[in-house]
């Protein structure tokens, strides 16, 4: 198993396994579900995200086949705070089929190499709180949660 940035070429390998991720959050939550149209709108979020200096986007590839992929970003907030650059994990998925050998933890871990790398200090992620597997793997990484997300419907 190979991690490495990810390529315009990767965009295909990876949409699939965003189309994975998008319907297990889906069924967690109707919130998550995605529009119609996802593919290309999230193809095109994509390709910005390759070109940009501030995110790191991996594939964890399998002989040839795309089994996982991992997405970070350097986040900037507002000059009133004391440490202004955050990094932000925002997507870290592994195809069914292919969990429970360590490619998530090898994904996240690049990531925060690279954050590290950065000048990064601190890194923050969400994650559904109905996902208890995933919940699992963060803590095992040293994350604990900080915050609480609310939602509301009106």
């Amino acid at each position: 198993m190979e991690i490495t940035p990810a390529r315009a070429q990767d965009i295909d390998g990876i949409l699939d396994l965003w189309g994975e991720l998008a319907a297990f959050h889906a069924r967690l939550d109707p919130a998550f579900t995605p529009a119609a149209g996802w593919r290309p709108a999230y193809a095109g979020y994509l390709s910005t995200l390759l070109e940009r200096p501030d995110t790191r986007v991996l594939v964890a590839r399998e002989q040839a086949r795309i089994v996982g992929y991992g997405v970070a970003r350097i986040t900037l907030l507002p000059p009133f705070f004391a440490e202004r650059r955050r990094g932000f994990i925002q997507d870290v998925f592994t195809r069914q089929g292919y969990r429970r050998r360590g490619i998530a933890r090898r994904l996240v871990t690049d990531l925060l190499v690279w954050l590290r790398g950065e000048d990064i200090r601190t890194v923050e992620l969400t994650v559904a709180v109905d996902n208890k597997e995933a919940i699992l793997l963060w803590k095992s990484l040293g994350f604990r949660p900080y915050m609480h997300h609310f939602k509301r419907g009106l």
